[in-house]
């Protein structure tokens, strides 16, 4: 089996440490839930780099970006793209994100 190597964008943390402390308004169980499930779908890319879902963006520089969501957290995604044998995870997001300006910041 391949395994590509997984890199995330330096604000992956931040971004999963805000989601977290918003869910943990109302259920800290939930928040560490979500810490352990935004890990595992962002390792599960090392194998199957292609399972989550095309993002039609508009922009030249977002081409080949895709989606994943996060396990058992329908609302929130994993924004990445792949290239060769290397995934890089460029946002979490809760799903309704205008999250097209963020990825263009975070895209060389």
């Amino acid at each position: 089996m391949t395994h590509h190597r997984v890199r995330r964008h330096v604000a992956v943390e931040q971004d999963v440490l805000d989601l977290a402390a918003w869910i943990a308004r109302d259920s800290r169980p939930a928040a560490y839930r979500f810490l352990e499930q935004v890990e595992n779908s962002i390792l599960s890319l090392r194998t199957l780099p292609g399972r989550g879902s095309p993002k039609n963006l508009r922009s030249r520089k977002l081409a080949g970006v895709r989606s994943l969501g996060v396990g058992g957290f329908p609302n929130h995604l994993a924004l990445y793209t792949v290239l060769g044998r290397d995934v890089t995870v460029l946002a979490v997001v809760h799903g309704a994100t205008q999250y097209r300006r963020l990825l263009k910041d975070r895209v060389k």
